[in-house]
């Protein structure tokens, strides 16, 4: 399992909510009263009250159960917002080539912090780093929701 931090509320998890993919658990994420509807984040139909005898989760923890590719793909396109016409050319599974289409994105549109952050995740999956990849983006999404 990874863990990821997607807001930077303080609040504790009122909700939780999770999907499923061939009958087993993707990720889940626990939501406090305002980002219940988190966009990106919220199934309709599956948002379920956290019992008051749960442990506390801070609100925007996500449990991410998903292969270590996809949860890359999915900081790419979700947090970075990198999606469209850039990533056309990527297979669907291959993350690397989303990460290189990301990088020449915000290379192109000269947004120099994440293509700085991009360049050192290439580097480091070069190196056969999958891991390190994956903390790295997750620690930059978990900064980027602190501002």
């Amino acid at each position: 399992m990874h863990l990821r931090q997607v807001t930077a509320c303080p609040q504790s998890a009122s909700y939780t909510t999770h999907r499923r993919r061939d009958g087993r658990l993707a990720w889940q994420i626990y939501v406090c009263q305002r980002h219940r509807r988190f966009s990106g984040w919220s199934v309709p139909g599956n948002l379920r009250r956290i019992a008051d005898d749960d442990p506390p989760v801070q609100c925007g923890t996500v449990h991410d159960h998903r292969p270590q590719g996809e949860i890359i793909v999915s900081h790419i396109e979700g947090w970075m917002g990198v999606t469209g016409h850039w990533s056309d050319g990527a297979a669907p599974d291959d993350w690397r080539d989303h990460l290189r289409a990301a990088h020449s994105y915000l290379y192109y549109i000269r947004n120099e912090r994440l293509a700085a952050l991009t360049e050192h995740a290439l580097r480091l999956a070069a190196a056969g780093m999958v891991n390190d990849v994956l903390m790295l983006l997750a620690d930059a999404e978990t900064a980027a929701a602190h501002g």
